[in-house]
């Protein structure tokens, strides 16, 4: 029998961590009920002109609409963060 105190498919908190594919470490946090993301250890290379992270549509049918590229603060690697909307 599961523990009660203890959710099914993953702990259960509105903020969620994410890490980098390359070496594994949490680089932010996306809250699931809101869609606000926070980067830690990571730095946004996709920006708006004011600098600001921001997330921009991919175009892709079958996938997230949305993307941002960032790099790992700990190994350096770049990847894309993609996130599906309900548009």
């Amino acid at each position: 029998m599961d523990d009660p105190s203890r959710p099914a498919g993953g702990d259960g908190a509105a903020q969620q961590p994410f890490s980098c594919p390359e070496c594994d470490r949490t680089v932010g946090h996306a809250n699931v009920l809101t869609g606000d993301f926070t980067f830690e250890n990571v730095t946004p290379t996709s920006s708006s002109p004011d600098g600001t992270p921001e997330f921009r549509e991919t175009g892709l049918e079958d996938g997230p609409q949305k993307a941002i590229e960032l790099r790992c603060d700990f190994c350096g690697q770049e990847f894309t963060l993609g996130v599906e909307t309900e548009e």
